[in-house]
């Protein structure tokens, strides 16, 4: 097991006890998930959205929609004229709460809810990260967020992509034979699907970036997809059936040429690298607590692509959601 990875996976057997995604369940996994780790997303994701949202936010009213513990609107507090977080699990509020105390961030304030909280207020900018997927109806959230939303505002999304190794797998083994790959998500929604469900809501992608491409491409998202077909097949009761070994070997052969399609991707400036930079003063010290703030000095995930159709290739997306009123 990747070291890094570990701090992602949650131990309690009670997180896979039910294989159900209704929204009550759900709820209780991530309770049970923001009692072991304040991570809900791949290291350096918030880091990503917020160097490539930094010019869309400035002075600008913001509502974090499903903040998480509320890295990403603590990150969003110092280019903004103020920060609306919002969740609906009461720990994830709690602790962005004592981080934004922690960090002396004021232009931010955290609620427990989510889109009606705020259905009488307007915003300048809604971010969405790692939500979309997750919702019953991904038409029906853009729709009530442009009902909220000032005029030329925009709606910042990131969510996961499968348009790489790592998806192509997920996505075979999971409509072939219906294996639960993810106990959270909802949808899988391709970048095709995006640009669809956001015209119809009344939004013109302006900007896409890829990010997460070494799990995407590399041992990052080679060990999570072992890890992942492993417990999927256990809840499916087909780990009788199922050939590991040949299936894990299989994978990493696979591993030198997707490193070698990543690495001509860097070396021809197709994918760049993100700059390591700092937002908060972060005075502790908790190790976990300043891993989770500090996120743009995680090993993982670095890389970043504008660039069509490269754009669609990394294990997430970034996309820019203008409102044509």
């Amino acid at each position: 097991m990747v070291k890094n990875l570990h701090s992602l996976i949650v131990q309690n057997p009670k997180f896979r006890k039910s294989l159900s995604l209704d929204k009550k369940t759900v709820k209780n996994r991530y309770k049970l998930m923001y009692q072991e780790t304040f991570e809900t997303s791949v290291p350096g994701t918030s880091a990503h959205v917020i160097y490539q949202s930094k010019s869309f936010l400035k002075n600008k009213t913001i509502l974090d929609l499903g903040c998480g513990a509320g890295r990403l609107s603590l990150y969003a507090a110092k280019y903004a004229k103020f920060v609306a977080g919002v969740d609906y699990i009461d720990q994830a509020i709690d602790y962005g709460k004592k981080f934004a105390v922690l960090c002396s961030v004021k232009n931010v304030e955290f609620n427990v809810g989510d889109l009606d909280t705020y259905s009488k207020k307007k915003f300048d900018v809604i971010l969405i990260s790692e939500v979309l997927q997750h919702v019953n109806n991904p038409q029906a959230t853009l729709f009530r967020c442009k009902k909220i939303l000032n005029k030329h505002g925009f709606v910042i999304i990131n969510i996961p992509s499968f348009d790489n190794f790592r998806g192509a797998v997920w996505l075979t083994l999971q409509k072939l034979f219906k294996l639960p790959m993810s106990l959270t998500d909802t949808f899988q929604i391709s970048a095709d699907q995006m640009y669809s469900i956001a015209k119809k809501a009344g939004f013109n992608v302006v900007k896409t970036v890829g990010i997460s491409y070494d799990w995407a491409w590399a041992e990052w998202g080679i060990n999570d997809i072992k890890r992942r077909v492993f417990l999927a097949t256990t809840d499916a009761r087909l780990e009788r059936l199922a050939d590991f070994q040949s299936m894990n070997e299989w994978l990493h052969s696979n591993l030198k040429f997707n490193k070698q399609f990543l690495e001509y991707l860097i070396e021809k400036g197709i994918v760049k690298k993100r700059p390591p930079f700092h937002i908060l003063n972060i005075p502790t010290s908790n190790k976990k607590v300043k891993k989770y703030l500090d996120d743009s000095n995680s090993p993982i995930n670095p890389y970043y692509c504008d660039a069509a159709p490269f754009n669609r290739m990394g294990a997430g997306a970034i996309y820019f959601l203008k409102n044509t009123n």
